[in-house]
């Protein structure tokens, strides 16, 4: 005899179906295949406690607004231009191609040591100076400035200024000018003087 559906027969295993349903996660372990996902109306993706893995590729359109950490591992590849508003530290040795404009304060933390081309600013060298691959440089020391050539000549200055060349220097001072080192002739009319003991030169009259 074959099975007749009585449809006024209890049906006793829907409570335990509508309960599956009612108390089930199917998300837990979900999977979106090539008709892509869809968040519209404003509405939005909440991860409260988990994380978002990437194994291939995330493209955004329109603004990406990040907030906390973000930590990059690996090659960042940026085009365009970039606005960093805040303390920004960079660690690590940095290659930037192409021009540079700093506006502001620029400090250059450890040794300070700042190359380019053949011209090096080294903090350490003549109490803080520049020098050129050439030879030379420019230095400070109490207050004092000197322009060097690659020999033993250049420029001394302080509250007087001295222009050195081996063992001859010439130094003006306020009302004064002072010359070490300079050579004798005779047989001509003097109209210079010289202190031999202050090394102050006059002019006769």
């Amino acid at each position: 005899m074959g099975l007749i559906n009585n449809l006024t027969q209890p049906m006793n295993d829907s409570p335990r179906r509508l309960r599956a349903v009612e108390t089930g996660a199917p998300m837990n372990s979900g999977a979106v295949g090539s008709g892509g996902f869809e968040v519209y109306d404003g509405g939005v993706i909440t991860i409260s406690n988990g994380g978002l893995v990437v194994t291939g590729s995330a493209e955004i359109i329109g603004e990406l607004i990040a907030s906390g950490t973000i930590s990059f591992t690996g090659t960042l590849t940026q085009s365009g231009e970039s606005t960093f508003t805040g303390p920004t530290h960079i660690e690590g040795e940095t290659d930037i191609t192409g021009d540079t404009t700093v506006t502001g304060d620029l400090s250059v933390a450890g040794s300070g040591k700042i190359t380019a081309g053949n011209t090096v600013i080294d903090p350490s060298a003549s109490n803080g100076g520049v020098t050129f691959a050439s030879g030379g440089g420019v230095g400070g020391n109490g207050g004092a400035v000197a322009v060097r050539g690659s020999g033993n000549a250049g420029l001394l200055t302080d509250a007087t200024a001295a222009l050195f060349a081996g063992a001859t220097q010439m130094t003006v001072g306020d009302g004064s000018v002072k010359i070490d080192g300079l050579p004798t002739i005779s047989g001509v009319t003097a109209n210079l003087y010289m202190d031999p003991s202050t090394k102050q030169i006059k002019r006769i009259t």
